[in-house]
């Protein structure tokens, strides 16, 4: 465990602040704030979706992840001989940690905005990581 703890601290930072920037970029594009747009209509919030080019930086930030997941695997991972443990307690904790981060970071934000938020952070997170390890244990394992 002491092993891939650096990894976790390292990726973590990386990672939200990646989010953060790109949540912020997404927030300029428009000059809405979060409260105004999404609301419990489903309507209103797939037009907030094309409003604030949210696919455009979840992609930014899932090619962000990727990218520096790629890199440890290869380096690191595969170099110490890591296995599936270690990669999943890399995963799990790390988007844990980040989940609970952005959810304490909003804490005065609508419960919407926090869980929404939070999902979009672990959910890419999770999925580009679960892709980058894939395929590097199959490229250089």
């Amino acid at each position: 465990m002491k092993t891939i703890l650096p990894f976790v601290l390292i990726g973590l930072a990386y990672s939200l602040i990646i989010f953060f920037i790109c949540e912020e970029k997404s927030l300029k594009n428009k000059k809405l704030s979060e409260e105004n747009c999404i609301k419990y209509d489903v309507n209103k919030v797939f037009t907030c979706f094309e409003e604030y080019q949210t696919l455009k930086y979840a992609g930014y930030f899932f090619i962000a992840v990727f990218i520096y997941t790629i890199l440890i695997a290869k380096f690191s991972f595969i170099k110490h001989n890591l296995g599936l443990i270690e990669i999943i307690s890399y995963i799990g904790l790390s988007a844990f940690i980040g989940s609970l981060y952005i959810i304490l970071f909003k804490w005065r934000k609508d419960l919407l905005v926090k869980v929404f938020s939070s999902f979009m952070f672990g959910s890419i997170f999770i999925a580009s990581n679960i892709i980058a390890f894939a395929i590097s244990y199959m490229l250089w394992a």
